[in-house]
């Protein structure tokens, strides 16, 4: 439908208002035709503050599109030509966005300025790695790992979030120019709109524009109207780059170290040293279900024994090995961001009568070597060892490795840390992977017949074993309660065959972490069976 408004009064009334305050901002933008709805282009340039005053006198753009690439002016001096190369078309003027075309060349994209992009050290990463769309997205990493997006680059569209510009202009000591122009023709004259001619310029303090309504004739087009302008946004006005900060400005979380005589917590920095009291070396406690956020992002994080790492940002040494609480030496914490203390202030416990487990005392305190004692981290351990030494002896593994894509299964396998009912499932999800679905049917079959019809890869262990003269049913009936519970209990809905398998593993009298750590209590005795009988 036409749109019959030469003033462009609900643009001006709403859009122009906010341009420069919403969290992105259009920095380029080629939209519409003059022949239909309307035309619309937005630009940018960089303007240092020394030139606000005197861009602000004209509502032409200072740059067009196109322009702000390096080259050479020459002009004249005492009757002498000067050239003199510039790394932009006009000094204190340097476009933010360039839109690349090319001579005889029909493709064109849109780059952002070098500068802000290594300003920020901004990771590029097309928006569908299958499409040829030209989509990108900018992200910038903290220090602690978190991912933020920056740009956004389409075909003929870029837009910034606000704060990254904010700083960035205040930064270089700058002003954002942001250049917008629109234009529509329509087929009524004036006299037929009711609309007399305009052509008028308006000014604020940061803005300048300039309106034109006239008839004109062009093929069936009757009259125009044309609106032309810039505003300017001003850098951030409390400016503190993080490359200033001080040791002052970091900030660090208290936690519990004990109780006073009125029963209330006794609260300390984590900010401590060795010298320190109370001291570095300060057990402090947590419920284990503070690690659950890790767990449920393998791709960001991994809990090993003894461990809690963000690959490439920051580590944490844990005391994991006890099955109630995890412990962390009070100024370990420190090494953590504010935020991530913050996470686990949330689940600091009284010490109590609360002790750090048999192996974490060896480990830590008298300094020796020690095999992991929580059920989870055993059984990791345990059948890493199990794999190498099969495979050493046979040639192949028995289970087979993970796919890239399926390794989260073993790094994010743990002991439900709540009684939450999903959490349960998806640890037996990633048990079953990796034990039933894993299971090396191919070498398992070699030089065996199997009278099943279509043999289920616990068939094929169970014929393997017993062609060596290992004959465990207790076990084959554990790996098909565990599938079963997986195919009645997680991959669909609950029936009557979860109903039977609950009665196996008692779920109704018992809760979900006690339950899943007795599995992984069988499943290590399973792997102890195999490697007595086969590898010793």
């Amino acid at each position: 439908m036409e749109n019959k408004d030469l003033t462009f009064s609900n643009w001006l009334k709403e859009d122009f208002s906010q341009l420069g305050k919403t969290e992105w901002i259009t920095v380029f933008s080629l939209s519409g035709s003059i022949y239909n709805d309307g035309q619309e282009t937005y630009f940018s340039a960089i303007i240092v503050n020394d030139k606000v005053k005197d861009v602000l006198k004209d509502y032409q753009w200072d740059l067009r599109l196109g322009e702000g690439r390096p080259g050479f002016a020459t002009y004249y001096r005492k009757g002498k030509s000067v050239t003199k190369y510039y790394r932009f078309s006009k000094e204190g003027i340097e476009p933010l966005v360039y839109w690349r075309v090319f001579t005889g060349r029909k493709e064109s994209y849109l780059e952002v300025a070098e500068e802000f992009r290594l300003y920020f050290n901004l990771l590029e990463r097309r928006m569908d790695e299958n499409s040829n769309c030209g989509k990108k997205v900018f992200i910038y990493i903290n220090d602690e790992g978190d991912e933020d997006e920056v740009i956004l680059l389409e075909k003929n569209k870029a837009s910034i979030k606000l704060k990254y510009i904010k700083e960035y202009l205040a930064a270089k000591q700058a002003h954002l120019a942001i250049y917008f122009e629109k234009m529509r023709l329509l087929k009524q004259t004036l006299e037929e709109l009711g609309q007399p001619e305009v052509n008028e310029v308006k000014r604020g303090n940061n803005y300048i524009y300039s309106l034109y309504i006239r008839n004109v004739n062009v093929g069936d087009f009757k009259s125009q109207a044309w609106l032309l302008g810039k505003k300017l946004i001003p850098g951030q006005k409390d400016f503190n780059p993080f490359l200033w900060k001080s040791e002052e400005d970091e900030k660090f979380e208290e936690f519990i170290i004990g109780v006073n005589e009125d029963g209330k917590e006794v609260f300390a920095s984590c900010n401590v040293d060795y010298h320190s009291k109370p001291g570095f070396l300060t057990p402090i406690f947590f419920k284990r279900e503070v690690l659950k956020k890790y767990y449920e992002n393998p791709s960001k994080f991994s809990i090993e024994d003894g461990y809690l790492k963000r690959e490439g940002f920051w580590s944490l040494r844990i005391m994991n090995n006890h099955r109630d609480h995890i412990v962390v030496w009070l100024g370990d914490l420190k090494s953590l961001p504010y935020k991530e203390q913050t996470h686990w202030k949330a689940f600091n416990l009284t010490p109590s009568d609360r002790k750090i487990s048999y192996t974490d005392f060896i480990r830590n305190i008298a300094g020796k070597f020690s095999e992991p004692e929580h059920p989870e981290l055993y059984f990791k351990y345990k059948f890493n060892l199990f794999q190498e030494a099969w495979h050493k002896k046979f040639g192949w593994y028995l289970f087979n490795p993970l796919a890239n894509e399926d390794k989260y299964h073993m790094k994010s396998l743990h002991v439900p840390t709540t009684n939450d009912p999903k959490e349960f499932e998806d640890q037996v999800a990633s048990l079953t992977k990796l034990l039933i679905d894993s299971l090396n049917s191919k070498e398992l079959t070699k030089g065996i017949t199997i009278e099943k019809q279509k043999p289920g890869s616990i068939d094929k262990l169970e014929a393997f074993l017993i062609s060596r003269r290992l004959h465990i049913p207790e076990i084959i009936t554990f790996l098909r309660k565990i599938q079963a519970l997986r195919s009645s209990g997680v991959a669909h809905r609950k029936g009557s065959e979860y109903e039977k398998v609950k009665k196996f593993f008692n779920i109704d009298k018992r809760n979900f972490p006690l339950i899943f750590e007795e599995i992984l209590i069988k499943c290590i005795r399973l792997l102890n069976t195999l490697e007595n009988h086969f590898l010793k």
